[in-house]
């Protein structure tokens, strides 16, 4: 088992949920959206080893403890979007697409991620549980 991306709120173009990982004891609040395209799709993903990126001193990459990195997500099916991956959500609230980590510490998501073999993929479910339905006016 890997990663999972459970959305549980969608509100327009921006979806919150939480981001876990049981087999490295790693579970955070995280976001997606509302920029750019919206939201990240559903489906299955591989996080590949080889494409951890660090991103030091670009601010939307970067926690609130100056760890700046990017995991580019490889889609399992067809999409047009490109560039989609895991990082912390720094600099203006939300992303492009992207699984922002809202957590003030990162490098816990980053070590685990290093830790994958190189060469290897850890796989990442994209899933919605959807637990409150907003229709942007603040109306539940």
């Amino acid at each position: 088992m890997g990663i999972t991306f459970k959305i549980t709120r969608k509100n327009g173009g921006k979806a919150e949920g939480v981001l876990s990982w049981p087999e490295k004891n790693l579970s955070s609040p995280a976001v997606s959206g509302p920029y750019g395209a919206g939201f990240i799709e559903s489906g299955a993903y591989r996080a590949r080893r080889n494409v951890l990126l660090d991103k030091d001193g670009i601010p939307a990459y970067c926690d609130p403890n100056s760890k700046c990195w990017f995991q580019l997500l490889d889609p399992q099916f067809q999409t047009a979007r490109t560039d989609i991956g895991i990082h912390p959500d720094g600099n203006v609230p939300g992303t492009e697409g992207c699984i922002g980590i809202t957590v003030n510490d990162t490098k816990p998501w980053y070590d685990a991620l290093y830790s994958v073999a190189s060469g290897s993929y850890t796989t990442v479910d994209v899933t919605e549980e959807i637990l409150i339905a907003d229709n942007g006016n603040g109306d539940v």
